[in-house]
């Protein structure tokens, strides 16, 4: 019970195109440990339309939750993180994407 008082939960309002859950992992880890992720699926009928139109049929992905195994860390990287690029260097492929963080304080 202990170790899930610790835990914090991070928002992610808006993840980038072509952004799966692992890359998310690979890109956030370094700041803490990550307990669980998860990423909501858009709209199949969003989906179909943009494969109609001649867009790419990949599966996106529209909002996320990051839960950290402790909740200091949760905070300081949403507020570190919060509008800032999240690529860094010129030739990254999000180089031009924003994070969009909030800690969700007292959700579990």
């Amino acid at each position: 019970k202990s170790s899930l008082a610790r835990r914090g939960v991070v928002y992610l309002s808006k993840v980038p195109p072509f952004m799966k859950p692992n890359k998310l992992r690979i890109l956030l880890e370094p700041y803490g440990e990550i307990s669980r992720l998860y990423l909501a699926e858009e709209d199949p009928l969003m989906r179909k339309k943009r494969q109609k139109n001649g867009g790419n049929g990949s599966k996106q992905f529209k909002e996320g939750w990051i839960e950290f195994a402790d909740k200091k860390i949760a905070r300081s990287v949403a507020e570190s993180l919060n509008n800032t690029a999240i690529g860094s260097k010129k030739g990254d492929y999000y180089r031009d994407d924003i994070w969009n963080l909030k800690y969700l304080s007292g959700f579990k």
